[in-house]
């Protein structure tokens, strides 16, 4: 029970710290990591790639959708599957469509055009927090672990994953649950680091 209390305490604070950041330097940061990930060619070879919109704070991915816009890449973000409201399928994204939002008032596409998680090359992840083995705290709905578990269970290599954060959600070490699924590669402001697992 402690550990969880853990996660709880250190998610909250860390959500408070990037709530702190002003509008100007989270925007600095989001620009600074988009060149980063630009210059690490991680994303040149993927077609297909999984984002996020920007909520509570989180690093802004729509630095990224336009360094690359004109490269022949889809985008896609995340919508909860109605059939298992535990899952997340992913829907085409497009600058100008509408959107609603879903029960956690995070936004959605209004007519989706779904696909599933594994025909994705690549996905952009939000986080709260990370660790340098690739150990993320997300907002504590499990969403990324469950929809990305096959990649376990079946030792599949796609789609690779890749976590944008601000370096002062660093944390020295998050615990290892055994439903988590981390993070291949995770991009600051400051640097792209690689996972590497314990």
């Amino acid at each position: 029970m402690r550990q969880q209390v853990n996660i709880k305490l250190t998610r909250q604070n860390l959500r408070n710290r990037r709530k702190n950041l002003s509008s100007q330097e989270r925007a600095r940061a989001s620009l600074k990591i988009s060149k980063n990930l630009l210059q690490s060619n991680l994303l040149s070879t993927s077609a297909a790639i999984g984002i996020y919109l920007q909520n509570d704070g989180e690093a802004d991915p729509e630095c990224i959708v336009k360094n690359y816009s004109a490269k022949k890449k889809s985008f896609y973000v995340p919508v909860i599957n109605k059939d298992d409201s535990k899952l997340l399928l992913f829907s085409k994204y497009e600058h100008k469509m509408q959107f609603k939002k879903n029960k956690y008032g995070i936004r959605e596409p209004e007519n989706p055009t779904l696909i599933d998680a594994n025909f994705l090359d690549v996905v952009l992840m939000p986080l709260v927090g990370f660790d340098r083995t690739g150990n993320r705290i997300g907002m504590g709905g499990g969403f990324y672990d469950r929809t990305f578990q096959f990649l376990s269970e079946r030792k599949k290599i796609k789609p690779l994953l890749i976590g944008l954060a601000y370096s002062i959600q660093e944390v020295a070490n998050i615990p290892n649950r055994p439903w988590d699924i981390p993070l291949n590669f995770i991009a600051t402001e400051n640097e792209i680091i690689c996972a590497k697992q314990k």
